[in-house]
């Protein structure tokens, strides 16, 4: 149960990362980064949703691979916009 409530908070993590980005990105006319953050932020809260319905089906272990990705999806983007901010 405690690795499936780890699972919800670092994917509401993300997405809320992935948001932030996009709006910073908004206000910094980046539309490249924009158009990335927006769909690693729908992805989040897709993976966000697929979460809580393990959470909620009680399911033995938690996805790995999801979480990876996850975590791996709002690091590049982050660095995305680093790489762009840095760089422009």
């Amino acid at each position: 149960m405690k690795r499936h409530v780890l699972s919800v908070v670092m994917s509401s993590a993300a997405a809320v990362i992935s948001g932030t980005v996009f709006v910073v990105a908004l206000f910094d006319q980046y539309a490249l980064v924009e158009m990335a953050a927006s769909i690693v932020t729908a992805l989040q809260a897709y993976f966000v949703s697929s979460a809580i319905g393990d959470l909620l089906e009680e399911k033995k272990e938690t996805n790995r691979t999801r979480n990876s990705v996850a975590v791996l999806m709002t690091i590049f983007l982050v660095a995305f916009y680093s790489f762009r901010k840095y760089f422009h």
